[in-house]
């Protein structure tokens, strides 16, 4: 009887034994992360947008200051027309005028009031003894037909002036400045066939 429950006894120490071994084919489930942190560890890191470059602020300069012109005064503007007569004398043109002349007044391009109507009356009688000048009234007449109509004073209202005025011939002048200095330009044209028979200038400050 005592050898019967030996065997029994070390039969049941073995299967305890037996039970608290570590079952070799059991496993642990792999832990599992969150599907969003994954996500969140793959995802690519955005820039920040670039800064906008800083304005430069502006200066507004004011205005540059407006020169005023010289004053011009009358015997330098006398001494241009003087000085244009002659020239116009001493060139041989006048031998071929053979009619009445349509003087036009000195058109002023200088940019200051000047008496322009006293400057062309101081050319008129300068060459009165060369020149044979239209009708000074039927001029006139025509002029301010010219001007209540809206026309220009250009090339082509002026030979048409001079063809309704009997004139045969053209001279006409211009008055401009660049600077301190003076031109006076003056031209003569036969109107019946639009040749120009003297032209030149003279300058003075």
């Amino acid at each position: 009887m005592k050898l019967l429950r030996l065997p029994l006894a070390l039969a049941t120490t073995a299967v305890l034994a037996a039970c608290s071994m570590p079952n070799p084919y059991s496993s642990q489930p792999a832990p599992v992360s969150p599907r969003g942190s994954e996500q969140s560890e793959k995802a690519p890191k955005v820039k920040p947008a670039p800064k906008p470059p800083a304005k430069i602020p502006t200066v507004e300069l004011p205005d540059k200051p407006v020169t005023p012109l010289p004053d011009m005064r009358s015997a330098d503007l006398e001494q241009l027309v003087d000085g244009l007569s002659a020239k116009l004398k001493n060139s041989g043109a006048l031998n071929e005028v053979a009619g009445p002349v349509l003087l036009d007044n000195i058109r002023n391009q200088a940019g200051s009031p000047i008496d322009t109507s006293g400057l062309t009356s101081r050319l008129r009688a300068s060459l009165s003894g060369q020149l044979n000048f239209a009708d000074g009234d039927k001029v006139s007449s025509l002029r301010q037909q010219l001007a209540y109509q809206g026309g220009r004073a250009d090339v082509a209202s002026l030979v048409r002036l001079g063809k309704q005025s009997g004139a045969d011939y053209l001279l006409s002048t211009d008055l401009t400045r660049s600077g301190r200095v003076l031109s006076l330009k003056g031209q003569l044209m036969e109107l019946g066939s639009g040749e120009v028979l003297w032209s030149d200038s003279v300058s003075g400050r």
